[in-house]
């Protein structure tokens, strides 16, 4: 309902109005052929059955009344009209039977009586037609014939009694509910009616209140809003040009002492990448230095090797010396023994035997006395290695730092670089921005604002317009 305009919404309002009135009339018609219908029910099948079945009861129990009244009077011609007056109560039954609105279990109940009255008239023609004719034929047998014509007489006029009740009860069920249908249409026709007016009467209210009043005052009060935040707009644009112009000279100023300290700053980054070139170089050098000791250290190591494969090689040689002091000992005893068993003659020899012993003993001690020295000597050749070693890897770990020290140094002094780069361009540009900061900030942001703002009312109060153009239910064109 909201995106309806006017008049969508009254021309709604008017076919719910015309929808109501159709359906009551279509209701009613509806209602009127069913009564219609009941009512043709009634009148051409309950209401002449009834009556034929009221007529067939009279003239069966005039049928009766003449029968006795021929047997009294003993007229046989009597008895010709009492049978007439069954014939013609079986007509009237038949003729309920041929009612072609009749309902199916009617006809054959009507069918089935008109038979048994048609059965009963032949019979009571036949026993008092008889009686009738001469008094003599009162027999045993013709009063028990009388008496069962007596009770069949009975159980017909309890049959014809209890079919005109019958109908007489439909006819007047069909009538009642044909008065209350009549009535039930009534009211609901009346219901429809009130319901479509109400809901044509309410639709109609809500539209000229919420699409006609009520959008007509909220665009004029938005249209009146608008004019004041545009005239308080228009204040503040004009107090903000003077703060704008205010704040543009302090800004001038700020950036003028921000240029300055632009300078000194990068005259201090350009003196701190001066001295980090300088680091740079000596951190170079002591690089260089490094690997010269560790070369030099290299050259050390590799002749402490040397050394220890020399010392091994003297032990090894020492070692002999020892074995062939050790077997000359043994042949010094060997000739002892053999100048003792020679005598005489072997007494000379039994003292040169004992001067080689003597020589090789003392050649075992010095073997010995020597190997010891060069254990120890080979021992401490090795321990030096062992510290050479330990230096080499100090002068590595401290070349590998040298060296990633010296690769910072270099970072650092080509990063001071760029950065007194940047801090000279950003002097540049502030100076740049200084001049024209003095000339356009006021305006540029005055004008930004402003524009702004005056964009901003004129889009509302485009807004409020295509509103009211939209309540009106007309097209707006561009």
């Amino acid at each position: 309902m909201k995106n309806l305009n006017i008049s969508t919404r009254i021309w709604l309002s008017i076919g719910i109005f015309i929808l109501g009135f159709v359906m009551t009339t279509a209701l009613h018609q509806i209602q009127g052929r069913d009564t219609e219908n009941n009512l043709q029910t009634a009148s051409e099948s309950l209401f002449p059955a009834a009556q034929k079945t009221q007529e067939a009861e009279a003239a069966f129990n005039r049928a009766v009344k003449e029968f006795g009244d021929a047997v009294i009077s003993q007229d046989s011609s009597g008895v010709d009209r009492a049978a007439e007056s069954g014939r013609s109560a079986v007509l009237n039954l038949k003729a309920v039977e041929e009612i072609a609105l009749l309902p199916a279990n009617g006809a054959i109940e009507t069918r089935k009586l008109a038979a048994t009255v048609e059965a009963f008239t032949e019979n009571a023609r036949a026993a008092y037609g008889a009686v009738a004719a001469s008094a003599a034929n009162m027999t045993p047998e013709m009063q028990t014939r009388f008496r069962d014509l007596s009770n069949e007489t009975s159980r017909i006029k309890d049959l014809l009694r209890a079919r005109k009740e019958s109908f007489s009860s439909e006819l007047q069920d069909q009538l009642s509910r044909t008065r209350t249908a009549s009535a039930n249409q009534r009211k609901l026709d009346l219901a429809l009616f009130l319901g479509t007016l109400l809901t044509a009467f309410v639709i109609v209210t809500l539209t000229i209140r919420r699409s006609i009043t009520g959008p007509i005052l909220e665009v004029i009060r938005g249209m009146q809003g608008a004019a004041e935040r545009a005239a308080r707009a228009s204040g503040q644009v004009a107090q903000s040009s003077q703060t704008v112009a205010r704040d543009a000279h302090e800004q001038a100023a700020c950036l003028q002492q921000t240029s300055e300290s632009l300078r000194e700053v990068s005259s201090l980054i350009r003196e701190t990448s001066d001295h980090a070139h300088e680091t740079d170089k000596l951190m170079t050098h002591a690089r260089e230095t490094v690997h010269l000791a560790m070369e030099s250290m290299d050259a050390v190591n590799t002749s402490m090797t040397q050394i220890a494969d020399s010392s091994r090689e003297v032990a090894g040689v020492l070692k002999s010396l020892d074995e062939i002091a050790f077997n000359t000992n043994i042949l010094a005893l060997n000739a002892a023994v053999e100048a003792a068993r020679a005598g005489q003659a072997g007494a000379s020899f039994s003292v040169v035997a004992d001067e080689v012993r003597s020589l090789a003993r003392r050649a075992a001690e010095a073997a010995r006395h020597s190997a010891d020295i060069i254990d120890k000597t080979i021992g401490d050749i090795f321990q030096g290695v062992e510290l050479v070693g330990t230096a080499h890897n100090a002068f590595r770990e401290v070349a590998e730092r040298i060296e990633k020290g010296s690769q910072s140094v270099s970072q650092i002094a080509e990063r001071s670089e760029r950065q007194a780069i940047g801090i000279q361009s950003i002097g540049s540009a502030v100076a740049r921005m200084e001049q024209v900061t003095q000339s356009n900030a006021s305006n540029a942001q005055q004008t930004a604002q402003s524009g702004a703002e005056m964009t901003s009312q004129v889009d509302q109060t485009r807004k409020y317009l295509s509103d009211l153009v939209g309540v009106v239910g007309m097209k707006q064109n561009d």
